[in-house]
């Protein structure tokens, strides 16, 4: 059975979604295994570009993947193609039983994702046209892949 992962730089620092991600983990594991990989997240300051840290932290989820292959990683973008739940319940079922790579979905820093990592990207998904803080994407996001488990998995969930 094909696991997944999620990939992202540094630690959830914000409580609520430190407190929501834990729990759709948890939800997601009754499914899959699944497990975060967190890579380094670079720091704030006058010392480095925005540049060069986002470099940096994609250099760091680059290295990270390497360790998850063979994955088929689905990277969080803002020009990334949005989705409705169904069909990304769909997308996810054809990478879990058609595909031999592990789903990686990816969240970058507060600064994005580097060229590298969305060049790396097997899929670019938008989550949504609003501007979200770079913890509530990724707690949205694991909350989805829970959802699109449960529509796999026909659970009434998706409603």
């Amino acid at each position: 059975m094909t696991g997944l992962a999620f990939c992202w730089p540094g630690k959830t620092s914000a409580a609520y979604a430190r407190t929501g991600l834990d729990d759709y983990l948890a939800r997601i594991e009754h499914y899959r295994k699944c497990r975060v990989v967190l890579s380094p997240e670079e720091p704030r300051g006058s010392k480095y570009s925005t540049e060069h840290r986002v470099e940096r932290e994609g250099e760091g989820i680059l290295k990270r993947i390497a360790g998850l292959e063979p994955a088929w990683v689905c990277a969080l973008d803002p020009g990334g193609k949005p989705v409705n739940t169904r069909d990304f319940a769909d997308l996810l079922k054809r990478q879990l039983y058609e595909d031999a790579r592990t789903p990686v979905f990816v969240v970058g820093g507060p600064d994005g994702l580097s060229c590298a990592v969305v060049k790396r990207a097997d899929r670019l998904l938008g989550l949504s046209h609003f501007t979200l803080p770079h913890d509530m994407a990724r707690l949205v996001l694991a909350e989805q892949v829970y959802r699109a488990l449960t529509i796999i998995n026909g659970h009434p969930y998706d409603r």
